[in-house]
């Protein structure tokens, strides 16, 4: 069976990744990407008009595909749904993705500073989804609900974002292995926001099967924005 060869699009967006985890996002020229990728830069600037353009095209896409992977293994796991497992999951999906993982360790400057300059509707977006999520799964005792939504959507997100900033002020050889580094999250939020009994691991499922539905819905429609802003000369 022959493999499916990559789209033009797919081609541009691997070579950039590429060469982003290689020189870094600031490093990168968009004549670096045409070169690499075999397109003409006339072709490429056709359809990212700039570096964050094409920064956000890739982030997007391993959005897509760390929410997939995240999902198998919530699946796969009898104790999936469960809040501690949920966090080890979504880690763990997260730092198979060598770009994202990048983003989250040596590249965390970049997304940050990407996110406040470029795309804060990307900000926005994410937090609303993260509150859903969570007022989900208390409602399905998944999640202790006796914390207010909002302030429990925070509490979680610094536990992801602290992660992303610590690679910036701890030494790389102080590190634990991603391994211990994501089991000692997940137990961490477990004891801090698990309901007595840790919860009711199917019921998460089937909460997680429907939130990452809506997400792909919520993206598909964010992006439309995003090119409609660009056509319209807004800042992206």
């Amino acid at each position: 069976m022959q493999r499916r060869r990559a789209s033009p699009d797919e081609r541009v967006l691997q070579v950039a990744g590429q060469l982003f985890l290689r020189y870094g996002f600031e490093k990168t020229t968009m004549d670096d990407i045409a070169r690499e990728a075999g397109v003409a830069k006339a072709t490429l600037y056709r359809y990212w008009p700039s570096k964050e353009a094409l920064f956000e095209s890739l982030l997007y896409r391993e959005i897509r595909e760390v929410n997939r992977a995240f999902l198998a293994r919530i699946e796969a796991d009898p104790q999936g749904g469960t809040i501690g497992r949920i966090i080890y999951h979504a880690f763990a999906a997260t730092y198979d993705r060598p770009f994202l993982r990048a983003l989250m360790t040596t590249e965390s400057r970049t997304l940050g500073a990407y996110l406040r300059r470029h795309s804060p509707d990307l900000s926005h977006w994410q937090f609303r989804l993260d509150r859903q999520l969570v007022e989900a799964l208390q409602q399905v005792g998944v999640l202790r609900d006796d914390i207010e939504p909002g302030l429990l959507t925070y509490l979680l997100s610094v536990v992801s974002l602290g992660l992303a900033s610590a690679a910036e002020f701890i030494a790389p050889e102080y590190t634990p292995p991603v391994e211990a580094l994501t089991e000692g999250i997940a137990e961490m939020v477990e004891r801090a926001f698990a309901p007595p009994g840790g919860g009711d691991s199917a019921r998460g499922k089937e909460v997680l099967r429907q939130f990452l539905g809506v997400i792909d819905e919520s993206l598909a429609e964010l992006e439309r924005a995003t090119r409609r802003k660009r056509l319209e000369g807004g800042a992206v």
